[in-house]
């Protein structure tokens, strides 16, 4: 029985010192959970009255300008002898893309050759006629068929030429040559390919990319806000930091009826090559500002908690937490209620700040 009470007297004189009035000490809280190096050196800005420009931000994609593309079809089949540009390359108006080498061509180089015999046959035919009608051997009917027969192969003659023009072609070769000047930016074969005539595919795109088009996406909901001529800063994943500013010069006055959206085109000069086909942008269209000034702060500055928005607020004091409503977002401003203008808000690790503020 001795170790029994041995090991109860400790707990007995612990209750015994609780009944009489003794307590464990609180542990003391951090007061200056916030140095005074940090309260001063804090980045602010001030809340400012502003004018809020309605900003409509859409998703588009940089396509070349329709007016200054052009796509090479091969109007005969054949196979691909060679081909002597790449996917990216500048090419001049007239440069040789591919050559082909083709029966059909060959065809038609042959239509030539006998076309041109024939008109020299009845060029000499004509001659004939003629002197044996003037010397009475031959009737007038005689000359007018010869005559007849000449106008009928130089006909035969031209139509060849012209489609010989057309295809481009001499012997068995079809040359493929660059319609403008511009960059490839589709290509469609390779060496020893081969091509038919009723393949409805292009083999080349070339595009003079000095001017591009974006293409941006309207919600139904804000065709209303979207006008002719409204001006609009294009952003890009390859220089998110730079602005290119244009206008809306056309508007798609139809809805794709897959994802319920209206198409704007935004005309935009690119000499130094910077958009290029294909690139996501982000267009953020600036409409008509509201015509009375908001209490205006960074939107960085408010502190979400619980579904409600706070800042926190440098005085002469301190630092102090201050609830206020967002009434409106525009980029990196947001425009609220709950302030004097003026007041400094508090811009760097406001969190934190907050979250220190709201222990104590």
């Amino acid at each position: 029985m001795k170790p029994f009470v041995i090991y109860l007297f400790p707990v007995a004189l612990g209750c015994m010192l609780t009944a009489c009035g003794g307590h464990t000490p609180e542990v003391a809280k951090d007061e200056n959970a916030l140095s005074d190096s940090l309260v001063k050196n804090v980045q602010t800005a001030p809340a400012t009255f502003e004018n809020p420009s309605e900003t409509i931000k859409l998703n588009g994609k940089i396509v070349p300008d329709e007016t200054k593309e052009a796509k090479v079809y091969a109007l005969v089949s054949g196979k691909i002898k060679s081909v002597n540009v790449e996917l990216g390359d500048y090419v001049k108006q007239g440069q040789l893309l591919a050559v082909l080498q083709s029966t059909e061509v060959a065809g038609i180089s042959n239509d030539v050759s006998v076309a041109e015999s024939n008109v020299a046959l009845a060029k000499k035919n004509v001659e004939t006629q003629k002197s044996l009608f003037e010397g009475n051997l031959a009737t007038q009917q005689d000359y007018l068929a010869a005559q007849i027969e000449e106008k009928k192969a130089e006909s035969e003659l031209n139509r060849a030429r012209s489609v010989a023009s057309i295809t481009g072609g001499s012997s068995a070769a079809y040359t493929l040559k660059a319609p403008i000047s511009g960059y490839i930016i589709e290509k469609n074969i390779s060496n020893n390919s081969e091509v038919r005539q009723d393949n409805n595919a292009n083999l080349f795109t070339v595009a003079d990319l000095n001017t591009v088009w974006i293409i941006a996406n309207v919600y139904e909901a804000d065709i209303p806000a979207i006008k002719l001529g409204d001006e609009v800063r294009v952003t890009t994943l390859a220089s998110p930091e730079k602005d290119y500013i244009g206008k809306i010069d056309k508007v798609y006055n139809v809805l794709d009826p897959t994802n319920r959206t209206m198409q704007v085109r935004i005309s935009m000069q690119n000499a130094s090559g910077e958009l290029k086909p294909e690139m996501f942008a982000t267009v953020k269209v600036n409409t008509k500002p509201a015509a009375t000034s908001m209490l205006s702060i960074p939107a960085s500055a408010v502190v979400m908690d619980n579904s409600k928005q706070y800042v926190v607020v440098k005085t002469a004091k301190g630092l102090e937490i201050r609830e206020i409503k967002v009434i409106r977002r525009i980029d990196n401003r947001a425009f609220i209620s709950g302030l004097q203008v003026n007041d400094q808000v508090v811009t760097s690790s406001q969190v934190f700040i907050y979250d220190a503020l709201n222990t104590k």
